[in-house]
């Protein structure tokens, strides 16, 4: 049986791959790999991971996940090669497969905006028409409008895009698709942490009115009315959908949070796991190839975007205080050569530096194996929407310590400020890590390092939870089962109302026999 297609939308997002190229002497990419990353930044975290996990995920769809076309110079695993492209790029959507035995999925790279320069976030919404112009026309020379049942928007931008489609499917064959969104990242919250940074002058004005608040709210209030379902990633954000602006419709939100790759991210048996540990190779942020025994010690690892919110400074200060007092702890952290904030945390550990390894930005094998070797995994954040990574360490069977985040609404985490606090059931550790109550972070870590047993069963505890129910597979057909009931609601309606105009045919018939036989 003949699947139909979900589009997804990640209009800015999908230009992060794992891999980058050398370039020959006109600028085109040739087959030799110089790095794992091209374009980093907000643009290109956790939510372009997410749609990428999904589309790989699904199936009970056909996936397209919708992008808006780079020039291949710039990105160029997601913009074809140099042979496909000859001396001018052409003005055309490129299309990149990925199959399996149960599952199609491709990735559609779409132009608009008359070059492919990359656009951040904050500046595409213009160019939305255009792009939804392009991939309608694309999807009426592939004669599959009926095909498409479901639309997925992603962050403001692909929301609005969502609803471009969705009308323009609608207004052509009088049926709208199931309309799904998720926002990631609110744009109200955002404001609110962002305002009083504005009044005090560490936001220019410039800056300020290119984040644009007011319009970005406006443009997800709208999506968020349009839309037959909305997907909140924690009971927060849940919370704040429902309050002003928003005032959205309760009936139409799920919290789901975000999953994780339960191949990729698995405990190593205890055999595989010492010599990992024994011989644990890496490279440092210079690309310099390392070696280390950890076997005998304890890592304490914190992996992210390096930028203030993570809480890596917090988390430094603190690990300060730790590493004088145990020896044996060893600290990884991600770093960035240049980063103000890697600057900021090399400072403050200066005094036990011999004993700290920065880390560059790793696939997620990568990842994996640093949760393995790690006693204790932290998510500082100082204020995360969700946070994927402490899913990821829990799946490999690591215990975690979370800031304030969704993920410490949605999982049941020991809040390390209740002395009284049962830890028999938790699944992680909550300690905020403010500079104010970093004290508490402090007494989180060496609650975990200094009680194995403990450490083993909030380990336990957590890898038995992710498993059984944030798969990314079980995270998609989660979703899918609450677009199969807004179709099912759908049917019914329309039942009813054939039910109710057959029902005024029929009467109007009878008046109509009536009358005839009076005459």
């Amino acid at each position: 049986m003949t699947k139909k297609l979900k589009v997804m939308f990640s209009t800015h997002g999908l230009v992060e791959g794992d891999f980058a190229f050398e370039l020959d002497e006109k600028g085109y990419p040739t087959t030799k790999v110089t790095s794992k990353k091209v374009i980093t930044g907000q643009d290109t975290g956790g939510q372009v991971y997410y749609v990428k996990a999904l589309a790989a995920n699904s199936s009970n769809y056909d996936v397209d996940l919708v992008t808006r076309r780079v020039d291949p110079r710039i990105c160029p695993q997601f913009g074809g090669t140099a042979r496909d492209l000859g001396t001018d790029l052409n003005y055309t959507v490129e299309q990149q497969w990925h199959e399996s035995a149960t599952i199609r999925s491709r990735v559609l790279r779409v132009p608009a905006g008359g070059h492919f320069s990359f656009i951040p976030k904050e500046e595409i919404v213009p160019l939305l028409p255009e792009l939804i112009n392009n991939l309608y026309d694309f999807y009426k020379k592939e004669n599959c409008l009926d095909k498409i049942e479901v639309v997925e928007g992603h962050y403001r931008d692909g929301m609005l895009a969502a609803d471009m489609l969705c009308s323009k499917i609608e207004e052509e064959t009088g049926r709208r698709p199931v309309m799904l969104v998720t926002s990631h990242s609110l744009g109200h919250k955002k404001y609110e942490r962002n305002l009083p940074q504005y009044q005090s002058g560490n936001i220019s004005e410039e800056e300020w009115q290119w984040h644009n608040f007011e319009q970005r709210i406006e443009h997800e209030t709208f999506a968020f009315h349009k839309s037959d379902i909305i997907i909140a990633t924690s009971p927060d954000e849940q919370t704040r959908l429902l309050a002003e602006p928003y005032l959205a419709d309760l009936n139409k939100i799920t919290i789901i949070p975000p999953g994780y790759n339960d191949e990729i991210f698995q405990p190593l048996t205890p055999q595989n796991l010492h010599k990992l540990k024994y011989h644990f190779d890496y490279k440092n942020i210079y690309n310099e190839d390392c070696s280390i025994d950890l076997t005998d010690k304890k890592v304490v690892s914190s992996l992210g975007r390096v930028v203030r919110d993570k809480g890596f400074s917090e988390l430094s200060r603190s690990m300060v205080e730790i590493m004088k007092e145990d020896p044996s702890v060893i600290y990884m952290v991600s770093g960035e050569i240049g980063n103000p904030v890697t600057q900021e945390c090399r400072d403050i550990l200066k005094e036990v530096e011999d004993r700290v390894i920065f880390l560059p930005s790793l696939n997620q094998k990568e990842m994996a194996r640093v949760y393995n070797v790690s006693s204790v995994f932290v998510m500082s954040s100082l204020n995360e929407a969700f946070g994927m990574v402490p899913i990821e360490a829990m799946g490999c069977g690591t215990a975690v310590i979370v800031g304030r985040s969704g993920f410490n609404d949605f999982a049941h985490c020991a809040d390390i400020r209740d002395d009284n606090q049962d830890y028999s059931k938790a699944l992680g550790i909550y300690a905020p890590s403010q500079e104010a109550d970093r004290w508490r972070q402090v007494k989180a870590l060496k609650l975990l390092l200094n009680n194995e047993e403990l450490r083993q069963n909030i380990a336990t505890n957590g890898n038995d939870y992710v498993r059984n129910n944030l798969t990314w597979q079980k995270i998609s057909e989660q979703k899918d089962q609450i677009v199969q009931n807004v179709l099912t609601e759908r049917e019914h309606i329309q039942g009813n109302v054939y039910k109710f105009e057959k029902s005024d045919m029929q009467a109007a018939d009878l008046v109509s026999r009536k009358k005839q036989k009076a005459i």
